[in-house]
């Protein structure tokens, strides 16, 4: 489990250290145990357990490279500018997302990323890359 910080935007900074080395376990140390996951538009998932069992689900992710463009702090949350490339089952993505993540004690106790759905779910339905 990551060590606890004052910083709230170093905790969302290091969250997505995790994400980039595509450490499932170095993800959900971040994560409080009530954490609730929210990709809007769709249903919410309420605690560390339900986000692994969903984050894994997946299968796991070829690779990931998550870009940082912009952060702000407000209080104990973090609003962020991201552009979120990864490589599933073959296939590449990428999402423009804003993201907002509320911590608390050190870890993420709320997660929201806000995205075209639409743009993602044409992506996921593209024919696998070849060659790569």
């Amino acid at each position: 489990m990551p060590a606890p910080h004052p910083d709230p935007a170093a905790v969302v900074r290091s969250f997505i250290e995790a994400w980039n080395a595509n450490d499932l376990e170095r993800i959900l140390a971040h994560l409080s145990e009530e954490v609730t996951y929210h990709n809007m538009p769709v249903a919410p998932i309420h605690g560390r357990a339900a986000v692994r069992d969903y984050l894994g689900g997946k299968g796991g992710f070829d690779w990931v490279d998550w870009k940082l463009l912009s952060l702000a702090v407000d209080g104990n949350k973090v609003l962020t500018e991201r552009i979120d490339d990864f490589g599933w089952q073959g296939r590449r993505i990428s999402l423009p997302i804003m993201g907002i993540f509320e911590i608390e004690d050190g870890l993420i106790r709320a997660w929201r990323d806000y995205f075209d759905m639409a743009g993602y779910r044409t992506q996921l339905s593209a024919p696998p890359a070849t060659g790569d």
